[in-house]
């Protein structure tokens, strides 16, 4: 990720009322830090201990290591970009920060181990074709994962559309730094929301409302970042709670500049139900798409 910066932030002030979640136990990190970058430039590491939702998403295919990124939405899936499936072993790291060492300690203190598990299906939008539409899948762990307070699951409002609220937006990952190399550490960075028109424009795809489109002038998300999330902190039933927004999907070659990400809000009906569907015990017929 091109990208700096910092902590997760509170990025809106907008209180809302009662919402529905996805998982009502979502979106709450054990960092209180506030702290804001104005000014976003080479890479900084997010805050270790505020993204226990983040996912890295490693697929093994013969002399090939993929890598994308990932939000926890449940105790059992993944949320991700479409383009980031593949038909090899795929494996999911939880509470990970940094890559090169297996305990990651800042100088107050230290997370437990990052965790592995295997993913055992794979459902992308059936509609998925190309990136630039319908760019979404969900990733089935073969166990479901105990909730801690470095493992947890980010928020997904189910009955409001918090994005017509939103102006500023983190996005998070591991993907290449302005040294052209993987980031070992997880990276952020604050992104403005544009009108859909721009992104249309910049790139000549229909930019719509199954989209969102950010930016800003230094920074942006980059390869590898694929599948992870953007969101914001809002004020929900008087707790203030993570809020996924949008998943990473395209942007510039050169990682800055205007980037377009699928709209989670757009696609709730189809995560609930493929989620249902694609739960041990409950699958039906439906559940034939499940791979």
């Amino acid at each position: 990720m091109k990208i700096a910066a910092a902590l997760i932030i509170l990025l809106s002030s907008i209180v809302f009322g009662n919402g529905e979640f996805l998982e009502p136990n979502c979106g709450v990190s054990v960092s209180s830090n506030g702290n804001v970058m104005p000014l976003i430039f080479n890479g900084r590491p997010a805050d270790m201990f505020g993204n226990p939702w983040m996912a890295l998403i490693v697929t093994t295919e013969p002399n090939v290591l993929r890598m994308c990124g990932g939000s926890l939405i449940t105790n059992r899936f993944v949320l991700s970009a479409g383009h980031c499936t593949y038909n090899s072993p795929t494996d999911v790291y939880l509470g990970e920060f940094d890559r090169s060492t297996i305990t990651d300690c800042s100088d107050k203190a230290c997370m437990p181990n990052a965790i592995k598990i295997a993913v055992d299906a794979y459902l992308k939008h059936p509609k998925y074709v190309h990136y630039n539409q319908n760019d979404i899948t969900l990733f089935r762990l073969i166990t479901p994962v105990q909730f801690t307070a470095y493992i947890k699951p980010i928020c997904l409002v189910t009955d409001n559309d918090v994005l017509n609220y939103i102006t500023y937006m983190n996005v998070t990952g591991w993907g290449i730094t302005e040294n052209r190399v993987a980031s070992q550490v997880l990276m952020t960075t604050t992104l403005t929301k544009m009108d859909r028109s721009y992104c249309s424009h910049a790139y000549g795809y229909q930019v719509d409302e199954s989209h969102i489109c950010a930016w800003d002038y230094t920074s942006s998300a980059c390869p590898g970042d694929s599948g992870g999330p953007l969101f914001a902190k809002v004020r929900i039933s008087g707790l203030d709670r993570v809020v996924q927004l949008g998943i990473v999907s395209y942007g510039s070659e050169q990682c800055r500049g205007m980037g377009v990400y699928t709209n989670v809000f757009y696609y709730m009906n189809w995560i609930k139900d493929a989620i249902r569907v694609g739960t041990p015990n409950t699958i039906n017929n439906s559940a034939a798409a499940w791979k």
